[in-house]
């Protein structure tokens, strides 16, 4: 497979539109990505979605996410005794569990293999790989039987929808899956070689641009999906409050979001941040105690005024409410504490105009010009003033005013939920990807392009939004799945492609 014409432009925006007859740079790196090589065939299917396959295995390897109580698709109950050891080669994806199933406890001895639909066993070809035939579980997420003949005899079926979706306090986002099991293992002590360590600067930048469109196209398909469920401005509310909570906090921050609905804080808070702001907190579980001795006076005055709001609306949302467990608040930073970053929501969704609306008005303006504006409508400070001068409640006032959401984190809010909103809401978005505003450069960028590249990676070379974007979408490709070999084959087709 040669890509011979990739052009530096992006059309994926959503819905689809008519597209040039030359390939996208995103569709030729899926194109490259899902060559035919037996390591590399089962990559094409883990997509980067809101879910993937690694969600699911990651629910089966660690007890805290994994059902206590599963039944097989003919009712028959089953419990875990070892979830087995997680394959990171060809293969199932877990080898040697243990179950116990049906009243009369017979023991299962083997692999188990997870797919997100019951029918990706058949589209994968597991049933003519030799490689599954000590299969003992096939474990979906979407409930669904397939035929037994197409599974390894005495095979059982297990759905994880059902239960999963009669726990309220699970949500995927709660699941970091760059920890499961363990990053890049490596083999014997020495790692491979970097695959892509003699690529030029130039096809270097090319194929991180291109994996980069791959990664926010999926993003943005993945948010089209969801906003055809429950429309564009939940949507965009629930993508925000699960943004602003942080790597530990995504989940609760979008659970709170489907409690209130974006409906239910407009009719509350009628524009005002700090009605907004006390609704936030309130059913967040996270109102300060207005009895605490050692605050000072500004800080008593705040809260009183928060609790003031809240005690006239505490009643419509008796039961409804979160547990402060619900939140990770040990170690985190004041800047990403969740009492601070609800801060910045409530300012967001009660600006005039509306988000939606002013991220639409800006449609038409040059991609940088775009850009900017997004970020300065991150950056509502003065909608809640106390929060100007401080990083915390209670905290030191600053002489100097202290912004809600950081460059950083507007860059990461603008990428990774501003753009894939306007792409899935059919807006123009093409123009906007070489300009993505780059974030900060975390473990994952850095370890990726040791990996990838080699130790001489030129960080310069990552400086932009879309090509840290690309990283990200190489090391969910190919690092956590271990399939840098793969990576080595498919690696002359992209380097014999020309850039322009």
């Amino acid at each position: 497979m040669h890509c011979r014409s990739i052009q530096v432009y992006y059309p994926w925006s959503m819905p689809p539109v008519k597209r040039r007859k030359t390939a996208p740079a995103a569709a030729c790196y899926r194109a490259w990505r899902s060559q035919p090589a037996p390591a590399l065939r089962e990559a094409a299917w883990r997509r980067l979605d809101a879910l993937t396959e690694r969600h699911l295995q990651s629910v089966w390897y660690d007890p805290q996410f994994r059902p206590a109580s599963l039944t097989t698709c003919g009712g028959e109950r089953v419990s875990v005794l070892s979830a087995g050891r997680w394959n990171l080669s060809a293969g199932p994806d877990f080898l040697d569990a243990c179950l116990v199933v049906g009243p009369e406890r017979r023991t299962l001895r083997g692999d188990v293999e997870l797919h997100i639909h019951p029918e990706d066993w058949t589209h994968h070809a597991h049933a003519r790989d030799p490689l599954y035939r000590g299969v003992i579980a096939h474990v979906t997420y979407w409930p669904g039987r397939l035929p037994d003949n197409l599974l390894p005899a005495g095979a059982i079926q297990l759905a994880l929808k059902p239960v999963l979706d009669a726990d309220p306090d699970f949500y995927f986002e709660c699941i970091d899956v760059t920890a499961y099991p363990y990053a890049v293992p490596a083999r014997d002590g020495v790692g491979p070689a970097p695959p892509l360590a003699g690529y030029t600067p130039e096809a270097a930048t090319a194929l991180l641009a291109a994996a980069g469109e791959e990664r926010l196209r999926l993003k943005a398909e993945s948010m089209r999906a969801h906003l055809e469920r429950v429309g564009p401005r939940q949507a965009l509310f629930e993508g925000l409050l699960a943004a602003l909570g942080y790597q530990h906090n995504r989940g609760a921050g979008r659970r709170l979001a489907r409690i209130i609905t974006i409906d239910r804080l407009e009719e509350e808070a009628a524009g005002r941040p700090l009605s907004a702001y006390a609704l936030l907190l309130g059913v967040a579980g996270l109102m300060p105690n207005p009895k605490t001795d050692t605050w000072d006076a500004e800080t008593r005055r705040f809260v009183r005024s928060l609790w003031d709001v809240w005690w006239k609306m505490q009643s419509r949302w008796e039961g409804q409410c979160l547990p402060r467990q619900a939140w990770r608040l040990a170690g985190i930073r004041p800047q990403n504490h969740p009492v601070r970053r609800l801060a910045a929501a409530a300012a967001l969704f009660t600006a005039t105009p509306p988000l939606e609306q002013a991220l639409r008005q800006a449609e038409d303006a040059p991609p940088d010009v775009w850009i900017a504006r997004a970020a300065a409508l991150m950056s509502a400070d003065d909608a809640i003033p106390y929060w100007k001068h401080r990083l915390a409640i209670g905290g030191k006032r600053r002489d100097q005013p202290v912004a809600l959401l950081g460059a950083a984190r507007q860059a990461t809010i603008i990428a990774n939920v501003l753009v894939p909103f306007l792409a899935a809401s059919g807006g123009r978005t093409q123009p906007l990807l070489a300009v993505i505003p780059p974030e900060d450069m975390n473990q994952i960028h850095r370890q990726t392009a040791h990996l990838v590249f080699g130790p001489n990676f030129n960080p310069t070379l990552a400086h932009r939004g879309l090509q840290q974007q690309g990283l990200l979408q190489l090391f969910h490709d190919f690092c956590l799945t271990n399939r840098l070999d793969a990576l080595a084959e498919a690696a002359d087709d992209w380097r014999q492609a020309p850039t322009a």
